[in-house]
């Protein structure tokens, strides 16, 4: 018989369609399946990389970060230990390591507070942030260095304790909060290294 007709095969069972075009025809499905199964593989090997943070954006990033940190000063200055604490993270998650372990949830950091540098009857020193240092880790953590300075809050402002801190922030609601503190103060006498030299 002659090519796209219906043709008996040796068992006398009539096939159709055995031309050229029916051969090509069983061969776009397995190629297109093929092609697919590549593209998905590529896919796969290109993991989601988001594009690191333009220079501006790192800018701003730092900016911002360090106006909150001298806010909160601010409020420690003025006697207002919820306002400070307002940049923490208000979750049971919130972790801060300091010299004597580590302290989690918000409440818990809170109590720290009060039982040291908030003590009743204890005479609170005024606290300044120097040497502020932020650093992206992606579009919304970020790292912030720091050191801290408690000094008397009379007029000669004598420096009563400093030390350094590590902050881990999170970009939650369009703001930052801290989801973990690392302070540990420097040994009694040390002087900052600028006034070392």
């Amino acid at each position: 018989m002659k090519e796209g007709k219906e043709e008996m095969d040796r068992g006398g069972t009539v096939q159709q369609g055995s031309g050229k075009g029916d051969s090509l025809r069983h061969l776009v499905l397995p190629l297109a399946l093929v092609l697919l199964g590549l593209g998905a593989c590529e896919f796969e090997r290109q993991p989601d990389r988001p594009v690191p943070l333009q220079e501006d954006q790192v800018q701003d990033l730092a900016r911002e970060v360090e106006s909150m940190l001298h806010v909160s000063a601010g409020y420690w200055n003025a006697g207002d230990l919820e306002g400070f604490l307002a940049d923490y993270w208000m979750s049971e998650e919130l972790t801060f390591s300091g010299a004597t372990g580590v302290t989690r949830g918000w409440e818990a950091v809170k109590q720290r507070y009060l039982e040291s540098y908030w003590a009743p009857g204890l005479e609170r020193d005024s606290l300044r942030f120097e040497e502020i240092e932020v650093l992206p880790l992606g579009y919304d953590h970020a790292l912030a260095l720091g050191r801290y300075v408690l000094f008397s809050p009379e007029p000669e402002g004598a420096e009563t304790s400093s030390g350094y801190f590590s902050l881990v922030l999170r970009s939650m609601d369009g703001e930052w909060v801290i989801i973990h503190d690392h302070t540990s103060a420097s040994p009694p006498g040390e002087v900052a290294r600028e006034d070392a030299s």
